[in-house]
């Protein structure tokens, strides 16, 4: 088999600074995207990762060639900010490849949810997964989860399994102050099913105007 059998180490990393004017959620949430595909969940991930802090009162900061940059004599309030910039970890059904292309991510870690490919993470290995988004939980000082693929996983491994699953990473979210971001298209679930899981994760209503009863604000 070629997917990973042992969980891969995964390093939190910096994107380049490149959004100013994003979304930002509430840390110590798990977020529920409902929609056919996870498009809306990737634009809001990648707008977060790519952005400034998200609690940053720095109005006046610049777009910067690069966050990390030590070099630079201009005095960019972002890079002295007591506050970090979010750190992303994507666990996607479409190849790593074409989703950093598409949504220009440089150092964010992809992860494949596949039982094909070098580097796939199966879909039947949750235990994986959650150790995965554990440890990054635990060391990113601002984490960001994206975990697309839902369906895919309830059908290897059943709806309870993979509701337990979720209630971990529910609380793993509140214990560390991270943002776990859920697509879930609500055709493929029965009603039961579907109250279970809004019940554990709070659902974002994209056609309401006022988002800040979601705890979602576009800056």
């Amino acid at each position: 088999m070629l997917f990973f059998k042992r969980r891969p180490k995964v390093v939190p990393a910096t994107e380049l600074l490149t959004n100013f004017d994003g979304y930002r959620l509430k840390r110590g949430g798990s977020y529920l995207v409902k929609e056919p595909k996870p498009e809306r969940s990737f634009e809001i991930f990648t707008n977060m990762v790519k952005g400034v802090c998200a609690e940053c009162p720095q109005t006046e900061a610049f777009p910067c060639e690069s966050i990390v940059c030590m070099e630079c004599t201009l005095s960019c309030p972002c890079k002295h900010c007591k506050y970090t910039r979010a750190q992303g970890l994507c666990f996607a059904t479409d190849q790593p490849e074409g989703l950093m292309q598409r949504y220009l991510l440089q150092t964010t870690p992809v992860f494949w949810i596949s039982k094909h490919g070098k580097g796939s993470i199966n879909p039947a290995n949750i235990e994986i997964m959650a150790g995965m988004i554990n440890e990054f939980f635990r060391t990113s000082k601002n984490p960001v989860v994206l975990l697309d693929g839902i369906e895919y996983i309830i059908i290897t491994n059943g709806f309870i399994p993979v509701l337990k699953f979720l209630h971990d990473l529910r609380e793993w979210a509140i214990l560390h102050n991270a943002i776990l971001i859920l697509p879930l298209n609500p055709a493929t679930l029965d009603e039961k099913e579907l109250a279970l899981i809004e019940r554990n994760m709070q659902p974002l209503d994209f056609s309401s105007k006022a988002f800040e009863n979601y705890n979602i604000i576009q800056r």
